[in-house]
């Protein structure tokens, strides 16, 4: 039976969805309680009948299942409507930084004892989150004055690329090339692809003076600004939370470490990315290497400020 045979290869959704639809209910649960499929899964302990105690039990697996997943709303409803847990409902939504969601909850189910709990998790989450801005505000200011350096060391050599010493990179391919000389054929293609892989690596290394270190900068640089724009409705609902809840300092130090941080990021986009120049070619082969190119992100970075901090 095909339903089977998915079940065996670990398919578990695929194999779920097979046996339901061949009327072996049992079989299909069995499987869709290891899936994030919690709709399908109680849908089908409904047309089972499962009692109570069994129907939490699986909700709970399945919530294990989604918050594993990160989608730890889905989970925490889980918890709330079938377990009648709503302990874990409200930790499980703090674990994934949902804290207003968490509010509402214990607010709805009249458990205002856990406001401290999920307030004591805002607060060490914030003084997390500050940390995590102000390191990231230290990198840009390292990789400014790296990419300076860069920028000279390439203007004194020439185009930059084929002239830089890379000497480390070179040594590291010759290695893997005797290596592969000496092997069979499938150990060389073996070679070649960790070679291949091992070099990709070097292309985001910011080592101080590697071969890709202008590029690895600004890659880096990208990924600070990637994490500012995912952060911001987050950091944003942290702030008005802890405002509201009287925690003004906790408020201010975090707005003010992501003030900062998009503010030096603006001020420098076009240091790292200046006016385009044209692609640098290795030379000294017939297949040439081009440098890899980066390019700033299509988005823009705003700073957020609140008049609430005007105070009353």
């Amino acid at each position: 039976m095909f339903a089977v045979m998915l079940q065996e290869k670990g398919e578990m959704e695929e194999a779920g969805i097979m046996f339901g639809q061949c009327g072996i209910l049992k079989e299909s649960l069995a499987c869709l309680r290891h899936t994030t499929q919690s709709h399908l899964a109680l849908s089908i302990a409904a047309q089972l009948n499962l009692p109570t105690d069994q129907v939490s039990g699986l909700a709970e697996q399945l919530a294990d299942n989604l918050k594993r997943e990160g989608n730890y709303k889905e989970a925490a409803k889980l918890f709330d409507r079938y377990c009648d847990n709503i302990d874990e409902a409200v930790e499980v939504l703090c674990e994934g930084g949902l804290y207003s969601d968490a509010l509402e909850l214990s607010q709805m189910r009249k458990r205002v004892d856990l406001v401290s709990d999920i307030m004591s998790s805002l607060k060490l989450q914030a003084d997390t989150t500050h940390t995590l801005l102000d390191e990231k505000c230290e990198n840009v200011q390292k990789f400014l004055l790296r990419i300076e350096v860069v920028k000279t060391r390439r203007s004194m050599v020439g185009t930059g690329f084929e002239d830089m010493d890379h000497s480390d990179l070179y040594s590291d391919i010759t290695s893997v090339t005797a290596t592969s000389a000496a092997s069979t054929s499938s150990r060389r293609s073996a070679k070649s692809s960790k070679g291949r892989r091992k070099q990709e690596k070097k292309k985001f290394s910011l080592k101080e003076g590697s071969k890709y270190e202008y590029f690895a900068i600004q890659e880096a640089f990208k990924q600070i600004m990637v994490f500012l724009r995912d952060e911001k409705l987050k950091i944003r609902d942290m702030v008005n939370i802890l405002l509201l809840q009287g925690f003004r300092d906790h408020a201010h130090k975090l707005l003010k470490s992501q003030e900062e941080l998009v503010t030096l990021v603006n001020k420098n986009v076009g240091v790292i990315w200046p006016s385009p120049v044209p692609d640098v070619v290795e030379e000294g082969g017939e297949e040439g290497e081009v440098e890899p190119v980066s390019h700033p992100p299509g988005f823009n970075l705003f700073v957020w400020s609140l008049k609430q901090f005007a105070g009353c």
